[in-house]
């Protein structure tokens, strides 16, 4: 019988030690999945039919794969690209406590079935856990074997394989809830306090003034006077230094400060239409001129023509017919083109990933502008989450020797804030399809200085306050002076 290197597997007589194993290792949270005899590195293994699920918890950038073959009865759009999701940060985790990061392990999206599998599970060195291989099901076809994906505060993930399952354990893991989107993966999450520590530090931040400022990347403190002064301020009380990976991410959680109900939610530039081929062309046919500048402003609701640009914003998707030889194309209108439809919320959005987008359009229904959902998804995942809203004062400085030293600004904290978890893609598009977030465009043309062009696209909520019961299924204010 072939003998095994297994140096990443893991054994448990009881589910108890496996969720002390996740609690040590710092996880909120862990999918687990009791794996078939044929799952191995050879054929990627079946998750779930809701990849938006593994997309909320988990930091992943969606891209396409390349073209599918798939001509069977079932398969969706032939020779069309299939998505696929990598995971940021994932590293398995050794028997000894150590990790080793993975390459590129990835969530194959099949919207024709619907299903998320999961592949690549090499690490950097090129190992891997032998009982993922072939060889290993091939040769021990009888030894049971438990695959964990453990999230991380902010979306990291840890792997973890056990083998050699007792019946007791196994039945354990059934016993659990089952995983959002899946008949076979089940749901685990692991209190680590995290709230209680986040709440206690904040609580120390309020009724104090604090000087506008920031850390920068060594930790020197820096006077600060733009916009994002309440933001940085935040940041630097909280000794958080500048990393646009992080973004205020404190134990995994957003942290958003507002000065007032108006809040912009984030920034994502469009990626396709004429904004993406050509930004000068885009703002001297649809901007206005003012002076030398041209310019392009105005609020943008969905399905609702904005006076300034003459530009509608709309949520729409594209569906798929079969054709005359049995395979499945884009439904299609007398010229070929593909047929837009309104955004249908109330139908699952993973069946039909490659086929919803978000645009501007004028009156001939040129794009102006255009955001993929890949797009919107790898701006809108895991660090959105969970977020708290905090609200902020900003006030000139009173302090004479603060502003001689370019302390313009001083910022103080309100007591309540707007503890928000768990938000989805799915509400994000309904929420832009019900004119509840809004685009508040500001780019900027110099036609004779590049280097003043400014590109901005600012997904925006008129009030926070109400915003967040679209945005999120959990919603609490909470009092930190309580």
């Amino acid at each position: 019988m072939t003998a095994f290197a297994l140096d990443f597997e893991h054994t448990a007589k009881h589910l108890k030690e496996i969720l002390q194993l996740l609690g040590v290792i710092g996880a909120d949270r862990a999918v687990l999945k009791i794996l078939p005899k044929n799952a191995n590195d050879k054929n990627q293994i079946y998750f779930a039919s809701n990849y938006t699920s593994l997309h909320r918890i988990f930091e992943l950038t969606l891209t396409e794969r390349g073209a599918s073959s798939s001509l069977t009865k079932n398969s969706s759009k032939p020779g069309q690209a299939i998505p696929e999701a990598v995971f940021n940060d994932f590293k398995w985790l050794k028997p000894d406590g150590t990790t080793v990061p993975a390459k590129n392990v990835k969530a194959i999206v099949y919207t024709q079935y619907p299903e998320a599998r999961l592949s690549g599970f090499q690490t950097i060195h090129n190992t891997m856990p032998q009982s993922l291989s072939i060889a290993f099901t091939k040769a021990h076809p009888e030894r049971k074997r438990l695959l964990i994906l453990a999230r991380l505060p902010g979306g990291a993930c840890i792997g973890l394989i056990f083998i050699d399952l007792s019946d007791e354990l196994e039945a354990e893991i059934q016993q659990l809830e089952s995983f959002e989107g899946s008949k076979v993966c089940k749901y685990v999450q692991i209190d680590q306090k995290y709230d209680d520590s986040l709440q206690k530090t904040l609580a120390t931040l309020i009724g104090k003034r604090h000087k506008g400022c920031r850390l920068d990347i060594y930790g020197n403190t820096l006077p600060f006077t733009g916009t994002q002064v309440c933001g940085y301020t935040l940041e630097h009380a909280l000794g958080i230094k500048p990393n646009a990976n992080r973004d205020g991410d404190l134990n995994g959680v957003e942290l958003k400060t507002h000065t007032q109900e108006k809040v912009t939610l984030f920034t994502p530039e469009p990626d396709f239409g004429a904004y993406a081929e050509d930004f000068g062309k885009f703002m001297v046919t649809y901007g206005y001129q003012s002076g030398d500048e041209w310019r392009l402003t105005g609020i943008h609701r969905a399905n609702i023509k904005a006076k300034k640009s003459g530009l509608t914003l709309k949520v729409r998707e594209y569906r798929t017919v079969k054709t005359a030889d049995d395979k499945t194309d884009w439904e299609r209108d007398e010229n070929g083109q593909k047929i837009a439809y309104p955004y249908n919320p109330d139908t699952p959005l993973t069946p039909k990933m490659e086929g919803v987008e978000v645009v501007l359009v004028d009156d001939n229904d040129t794009v102006a502008a255009g955001w993929s959902l890949q797009r919107l998804m790898n701006n809108w995942g895991a660090k959105h989450n969970e977020t708290v809203y905090i609200t902020a004062h900003k006030a000139a400085n009173t302090i004479a020797e603060e502003v001689d030293l370019g302390y313009t600004f001083e910022v103080s904290f309100g007591s309540k804030v707007i503890w928000c978890k768990e938000t989805s893609a799915e509400r994000l598009l309904k929420a832009i399809n019900d004119g509840v977030i809004f685009l508040d465009p500001a780019p900027k043309l110099v036609p004779t200085d590049s280097s003043k062009n400014k590109r901005r696209a600012q997904w925006r909520v008129n009030d926070i306050t109400r915003a967040v019961h679209a945005l999120y299924e959990k919603v609490e204010v909470r009092d930190l002076a309580a």
